[in-house]
């Protein structure tokens, strides 16, 4: 089991973002190497999630007119 450091630590929000990319990127090759998903269902995953994403925004703009 990994070790968890519990020191307060203030990184950019970039490196926040690279860490979350990597992260990321770790878990679906994880998943996709032991067939847990496909790529087909990674993919149409990605697009759900992008267009719920656009939704929120837009649902998100109109209240602010």
């Amino acid at each position: 089991m990994a070790e968890r450091i519990n020191t307060p630590t203030v990184i950019s929000a970039e490196e926040a973002l690279r860490i979350e990319i990597i992260l990321n990127q770790a878990l679906i090759d994880i998943l996709l190497a032991k067939g847990l998903i496909s790529e087909d269902e990674l993919i149409k995953g990605i697009k759900k999630i992008k267009r719920e994403r656009e939704i929120m925004t837009n649902d998100w703009d109109r209240h602010l007119k």
